[in-house]
């Protein structure tokens, strides 16, 4: 009989795992594995027919606070703000980071309504919210774009051409808004 012990083997894969599915500076979930748990969640929502939304969300002008005060200001920001939204999530939603000031949120077994209510509580929040860094205080404002997976979809690019649109919607209305795609009637 012959035993290995296979403990550091473990640690290092679940280092590994996690390297491949986590954003460095923010510690959520990274692109490629939000967009895995979205594909999921698309699987589910089609087989089940429950409600599910995607949020998609950017820090107003955070180009001004890199460039006002520097990256490593402007990486306490995204980490600040990274940290408020996912202390307003439940234990089943899912936040991730996006890619530079782009996160996105996953709202499985939640209608339009009760999205609509979360994104406008987070979106307040944030405005709100000072943000204490070495170089001073800083403000954040979010504009956020939702929308529902429907029964019709059958691709995740769908959704996020969607919820981008309705981000974009809310940037170029002003900044600092929650639209929703497609626009309530």
């Amino acid at each position: 009989c012959v035993m290995h012990n296979i403990t550091a083997r473990k640690q290092m894969e679940r280092e590994l795992r996690h390297l491949a599915t986590t954003d460095a500076l923010t510690g959520l979930s990274n692109r490629r594995h939000f967009l895995d748990q979205m594909r999921a969640a698309l699987a589910r929502h089609r087989r089940h027919a429950t409600p599910t939304l995607l949020l998609m969300i950017d820090l107003d002008l955070f180009k001004q606070v890199n460039d006002r005060y520097g990256h490593g200001v402007g990486d306490e920001v995204l980490r600040h703000c990274a940290n408020l939204m996912s202390h307003s999530l439940r234990s089943n939603d899912l936040l991730g980071r996006l890619g530079g000031e782009e996160f996105g949120i996953l709202l499985p077994d939640t209608d339009t309504t009760g999205a609509l209510d979360f994104a406008e509580r987070l979106r307040q929040r944030a405005a709100h919210e000072v943000i204490v860094t070495e170089a001073g205080t800083v403000t954040v404002t979010l504009s956020i774009g939702l929308t529902a997976f429907t029964l019709e979809d059958h691709h995740i690019d769908v959704i996020l051409a969607r919820a981008d649109r309705a981000l974009y919607r809310a940037k170029e209305s002003g900044r600092n808004l929650v639209e929703l795609e497609p626009p309530p009637e």
